[in-house]
C-alpha cells in the first residue's frame, strides 16, 4: 500500500520534471514563451483598471471602454518605442562623430576623447545590429502574443479543467500547489500594478518638466519595466538617456539621472513596500542573483521568468519538501 506521502514525492518529481521542460523550451524557443508569458502578464495586468472600474461604477461598458484604451496605449508605446529609438541612436552618434574639444588640451586626454567617442559608435551600431538581427523574431512573438491575449480566458478555462491529468497520486492536491503558485504570481502582477503606475507617473511628470520628447511613451514603457525589478529600470532608461543626451544635452541627462533615482529611492522605501506588503518574501539579493542568473542563461526569457521561477521554488519546497500546506 502507498502511503500519502510517496504519493507526494511522485507527483512532486512529475513537478520537477514538467518544471525542467518548461526550462528547456524557455532555452531553445525563448521567443515563443516569451510571447506565452507575457500574454498571461498582460492579462493580469489589463484586469486590473477593468475589475476597478467594475467595483466603482458596476458599468460593464466603462470597464470595457477602459480595457480598450488602456489596450491602446500600450500598443501606441510599443509601437512608437522603436522607430523613436532607433532615430535618437543616429542623433546620438552624429552628435559623438561631430563632437569637438576646443582649446588646448594635453594629447593623452585628446586621444582618451576621441576613443570615447569610437566606443560610443561601436556601441550604438551593435545595439542597432542586435535589434535588427532578432527583428523577425520579435515580430513572430508580437503576433503570438496577441493571439495568447485573445485565447487566454480558454486557455486558462481548458487547463483548469485537466489539471488533473498532471498528477498520478494525489491530483486534488497537485491542483491546489498550481492554483496557489498562479496565486502568488497574480497577487504579485496586481500588487506591481499600482507600484509601477505610481512610478510611472512621476517619471512623465519629470520628463515633461525636463522637455524631453515622447513623455507618454516613455512613461508606459517605464511602467512595463517595472514588473521587471532592476533590469526594466535599466531597458527603460536607455530611450530615456537617447532623447535627453540628443534633445537637451549633457545638462537634461544630470537631471534625468536625478530624476530616476528619486523616483527609484521612492518606490523602494516608500509607497513600493506599503503596495506590496509581504507579497514577495524574497530578499531582494536573491530576486538580483535570480535575474542576472536566468537572464545570463536563458535572455530575455529568463529574466521574464525571473520571479515566478523564485514563487515556484518557494511554493514547492512549502508543498513538496516541508508539507507544510
Amino acid at each position: 500500500m502507498v502511503n500519502k506521502d510517496s504519493k507526494k514525492n511522485r507527483d512532486g518529481l512529475l513537478i520537477l520534471f514538467y518544471f525542467l521542460i518548461f526550462l528547456f523550451f524557455s532555452w531553445k524557443v525563448p521567443f515563443v514563451v516569451g510571447a506565452l508569458i507575457l500574454g498571461f502578464y498582460f492579462s493580469v495586468i489589463l484586469s486590473v483598471p477593468y475589475d476597478f472600474v467594475m467595483r466603482r461604477f458596476n458599468k460593464k461598458w466603462l470597464a470595457i471602454t477602459t480595457y480598450v484604451l488602456v489596450v491602446f496605449i500600450f500598443a501606441y508605446a510599443v509601437i512608437s518605442f522603436f522607430p523613436t529609438t532607433v532615430r535618437q541612436i543616429y542623433n546620438v552618434l552624429e552628435i559623438a562623430k561631430n563632437l569637438k574639444v576646443n582649446g588646448s588640451i594635453p594629447l593623452w586626454l585628446n586621444n582618451l576623447f576621441d576613443e570615447f567617442k569610437s566606443n560610443v559608435s561601436s556601441i550604438m551600431i551593435s545595439f542597432l545590429n542586435k535589434v535588427f538581427s532578432i527583428l523577425p523574431s520579435l515580430v513572430s512573438m508580437v503576433m503570438l502574443l496577441i493571439v495568447t491575449m485573445a485565447g487566454i480566458e480558454s486557455i486558462k478555462s481548458y487547463f483548469g479543467k485537466n489539471l488533473d491529468v498532471f498528477f498520478v497520486d494525489d491530483p486534488n492536491y497537485g491542483k491546489k500547489f498550481v492554483v496557489e503558485f498562479f496565486n502568488d504570481v497574480k497577487r504579485y502582477l496586481r500588487g506591481q500594478v499600482l507600484v509601477s503606475f505610481i512610478s510611472a507617473t512621476l517619471t512623465t511628470i519629470g520628463l515633461f518638466i525636463l522637455s524631453v520628447p515622447s513623455a507618454i511613451t516613455l512613461g508606459v514603457l517605464a511602467f512595463l519595466g517595472g514588473f521587471f525589478p532592476f533590469i526594466g529600470l535599466i531597458l527603460s532608461a536607455i530611450p530615456m538617456y537617447l532623447l535627453a543626451l540628443s534633445t537637451g544635452g549633457l545638462r537634461t541627462v544630470i537631471f534625468l539621472t536625478v530624476l530616476l533615482v528619486f523616483v527609484n529611492q521612492m518606490e523602494s522605501w516608500f509607497y513600493g513596500p506599503k503596495i506590496q506588503g509581504n507579497n514577495l518574501k524574497l530578499h531582494w539579493f536573491v530576486i538580483l542573483v535570480s535575474i542576472f542568473l536566468l537572464g545570463g542563461l536563458l535572455g530575455f526569457v529568463g529574466v521574464l521568468i525571473a520571479l515566478p521561477v523564485l514563487l515556484f521554488v518557494r511554493k514547492y519546497w512549502k508543498f513538496y519538501v516541508k508539507g507544510q500546506v
